[in-house]
Order: structure tokens, then C-alpha cells, then sequence
């Protein structure tokens, strides 16, 4: 997998993948543009989208009705420099599914042991809490 960043003025940045793929990155400090999302929540973007994907899939390959399937995430950083990640809430919302609990926490097994690459990775530096809620 490659990336490439590319400074379009100011701080913000433009990335590439292997995919093709450009997004935009920019910071929230005071002061400046603000014109886009920063790296920080693209992590959190990056966890809750593989994380969504992969329970949903799961999920699918049991022929399950997953709904409208939904994620919020709430992140505590430190409080001084680095401001990394310390714990990770997550809550995964499931509404007019056909899913039942046993199979959301099935799914959300395997998504934290081995199918969630983002999360598995994550979790070797932070600590991630994962609920969820069938409506």
C-alpha cells in the first residue's frame, strides 16, 4: 500500500492511495483554514467505517437483514502534547434490522479479533470500547 500528500496551501493537504482515491486533511487550530477533516479524525473515521463495513458484512454472509446500521464514536485524548487517543467509545445502532444480540456480538467478535485491521491495530495503542444497541 502506497500514499502520497500533497500540500495545497496553508496546512491543507491533499492524500492519494494506491486506489486513486484524494481526500482532504486540514487542521482546526485557531487561526487557520479549517477546511477539512484533521488527520486525528481521520483515524476515528478510518476505525468506525472498517469497523461498520466488517460487522455489516459479517452480518450479510448470514443472510441477515442488518437494516439501517449506524456508528458513533467518542474518542478522549490527552491533554497535553501528543494528544493521542485514550480510550475509544463506540457505539454501533441497528434499526429495522432482523439481527438479533447473539448475532451482533458474534459479529463484533470477529471484528475486534481478526476481520477489523484498523481496529486491531488501534487497540495495540489504545484502549476501544464497542457497544451496540438494536433498536
Amino acid at each position: 500500500m502506497k500514499a502520497e500528500i500533497v500540500n495545497v496551501g496553508g496546512l491543507t493537504m491533499l492524500a492519494k492511495s494506491d486506489t486513486n482515491h484524494w481526500v482532504v486533511m486540514d487542521t482546526n487550530r485557531e487561526g487557520k483554514s479549517a477546511a477539512a477533516a484533521t488527520p486525528m479524525e481521520m483515524v476515528l473515521f478510518s476505525f468506525g467505517g472498517c469497523f461498520s463495513m466488517t460487522v455489516k458484512s459479517l452480518l450479510e454472509k448470514k443472510r441477515l437483514d442488518v437494516g439501517k446500521m449506524s456508528m458513533e464514536i467518542e474518542a478522549e485524548r490527552e491533554p497535553e502534547p501528543p494528544t493521542v487517543f485514550t480510550k475509544i467509545h463506540a457505539l454501533l445502532k441497528f434499526e429495522d434490522s432482523g439481527v438479533s444480540e447473539k448475532d451482533v456480538e458474534w459479529a463484533v467478535d470477529l471484528a475486534r479479533s481478526k476481520y477489523c485491521q484498523v481496529d486491531v491495530m488501534l487497540e495495540k495503542a489504545v484502549d476501544i470500547e464497542v457497544a451496540w444497541e438494536i433498536l
